[in-house]
């Protein structure tokens, strides 16, 4: 295991930037640790709609990475942490926006889980105006390859006309088999992504394929979420470990009603 790896597991297994609500709250939204490194704006927007609505927000990892790079128990560890403080504070649904969260978390919480384009419908949100102008190609990511449920989800709270979804393209380059590899074959899935976008806007829902994007050079590319608050904001990757860091000190836990 590589010295960043080894950096990696150390952070996602014992995330020291997770803050709670501190408040009794029955919907809880779970954003991960990616979105909130990636677009801080539309983090405090999105916290905002879900306070108003008597939803909480709790900042933490899940520990998705853990099991790609075969550290032996540390995600099942992480999420009987996260179970039992959700619990504790009368959590009987989480909300989640990371789509590796949506599918870790949906098969391994006792917990009730649903995505946050479900929960945005059912609250009955307006989508931004601007939204209906958006042009690009849609990537999906990995964890919903298998049945484009998210993707299903995205589609069925904002129109997306004019956005064609991607097909026959690799994954962004971060899964644990491919970084195994070395930052070349990294760089070879992520570069295949952004030339099958042919220079129109890549769009997705997870906020770890947009950071690795931004990375290697496309700011070309918007989270759905975003774009359905009208933020429209581009990944701040170079800003992210700070990002998340600030999570720790948040004060948009609680619900507000």
């Amino acid at each position: 295991m590589s010295f960043s790896t080894k950096m990696i597991c150390l952070e996602k297994g014992h995330y020291p930037f997770k803050c709670y609500p501190s408040k009794k709250c029955k919907d809880v939204l779970f954003p991960g640790c990616a979105f909130p490194s990636q677009f801080p704006k539309t983090m405090m927007v999105i916290a905002k709609v879900c306070n108003n609505h008597g939803c909480g927000v709790a900042y933490a990892c899940c520990g998705h990475p853990l099991d790609g790079y075969g550290v032996h128990g540390g995600t099942d560890r992480v999420l009987r942490g996260i179970e039992k403080r959700l619990k504790k504070i009368g959590c009987e649904r989480v909300v989640v926006l990371c789509p590796n969260c949506w599918k870790l978390m949906r098969g391994r919480l006792q917990l009730p889980v649903v995505s946050i384009y479900e929960y945005l419908k059912e609250i009955d949100f307006k989508p931004a105006t601007s939204v209906a102008e958006v042009h690009g190609k849609l990537f999906v990511p990995c964890p919903d390859r298998p049945g484009h449920e998210l993707e299903s989800e995205v589609r069925g709270c904002v129109s997306f006309e004019n956005v064609e979804t991607m097909s026959k393209v690799p994954c962004c380059g971060l899964l644990p088999e491919i970084m195994a590899k070395g930052p070349e074959a990294v760089q070879k899935c992520t570069h295949k992504v952004m030339d099958a976008a042919e220079n129109e806007t890549i769009i997705t829902y997870c906020a770890s394929c947009l950071g690795q994007f931004s990375r290697l050079g496309n700011d070309n590319c918007a989270h759905v979420l975003s774009l359905i608050l009208g933020v429209n904001e581009v990944p701040d990757s170079k800003n992210a470990f700070m990002n998340r860091a600030k999570c720790k000190f948040a004060k948009n836990c609680n619900p507000v009603v």
